[in-house]
Order: structure tokens, then sequence, then C-alpha cells
């Protein structure tokens, strides 16, 4: 009777499975712009503090100055574009993480290069509608990030979209002054 030598097959089968995950790994792997990014919006994330402005398309050139300090709570003072103070809000739990939405959405983009100082990632605008309703947008959703001291301190929103035969096109620019003890000089 000949013996089958189970220990040798079990060891290359190990090896083989090894080198699949390696190559599977090394595949799905961020990149080093990616990784870039996502470390300074986790350190930003969980920083103790911090402040900076806020303008949106949608706040009619108003800009929004904010403090933020963990776990969720803010203070927000929103201006016209000439200085007057329209109006101030202290706010707590996810109001007051919401400023942080987009450093957070960083988090779950994988399409970063960088180009001249900033990182930028263009993608589909159907990303960022719901599954079953993605077939039904087209557009793009473009972000332009700025890093200093490992730290996100500017990010630059942009979506371009059809969302059911209707036009959208919408910005947000976050730009943070201070991440716990860096300041912007």
């Amino acid at each position: 009777m000949r013996r089958f030598p189970l220990s040798f097959l079990l060891v290359g089968l190990l090896g083989l499975l090894a080198a699949g995950g390696a190559v599977l790994g090394a595949v799905q792997a961020p990149t080093g712009t990616d990784l870039a990014v996502h470390n300074a919006a986790t350190a930003t994330l969980t920083a103790a503090r911090l402040t900076g402005t806020y303008t949106a398309s949608n706040l009619n050139g108003d800009i929004v100055s904010f403090v933020y300090k963990a776990p969720g709570i803010a203070t927000e003072v929103a201006r016209t574009p000439q200085g007057v103070v329209k109006g101030r809000r202290s706010v707590q739990g996810r109001t007051a993480t919401g400023l942080l939405a987009p450093i957070q959405d960083l988090l779950g983009i994988t399409t970063f290069t960088a180009k001249g100082g900033a990182f930028v990632s263009k993608e589909p605008a159907y990303v960022l509608a719901p599954g079953s309703q993605r077939s039904k947008v087209s557009g793009t959703y473009r972000s332009v990030v700025h890093l200093d001291a490992g730290y996100v301190v500017s990010v630059l929103l942009t979506l371009n979209a059809v969302d059911q035969g209707q036009h959208i096109v919408a910005t947000v620019h976050v730009r943070l002054t201070s991440v716990g003890s860096w300041s912007r000089h």
C-alpha cells in the first residue's frame, strides 16, 4: 500500500491560499493617495475640537462659522457675505456631528488622485443614491481635498447630476481653521 503525502499537499494548499490572499489584498487595498485621505479624515474626525467655516450652494452666499467639540456639541454663526450676522445656534448629537458629514464621506471614496497639492476624486453621482434609486441617477460627484499636518483642512464637494429628469447642481465647501492642536497660520 502506498502512502499519500497529505502533509505536503496541505502545506502546498496553504501556500497557494496565502499567495492568493496576498494578490487579492494587493488588488483590493486602497492606494497610497486613498490611504493618505482616509488617515487624515480619521484623524480629523477623532479630534477633540474643530473650528472652521462652510458654505453651500443652497445658502445663497452665506458663510457659517462653527466650533465642534467631540463627542457631538457645536455652535454655529451664519453671516451674509458682507459679514452681517443672520443667526446663531447651538446643536448637539446628530445635528452637531452632521457638520462633519463631508469629512466622514471621504472614508467611502477610493478613487483619489494627487493633483497639484490636492486629492481629487470624481465618481458617478449614483453612488450617493439608495440602491433602488441608483439606476435613475446620472452625472458626477467630485471631491477636492486638501491636507495639512495629517488632517483634512478643506473639502470641496460638487454634485452635477440628473435625478429622474431633474438637473441638480450643488456644492459644499468646508474649510477648517483648527483641528485639535493644529491651526491655520
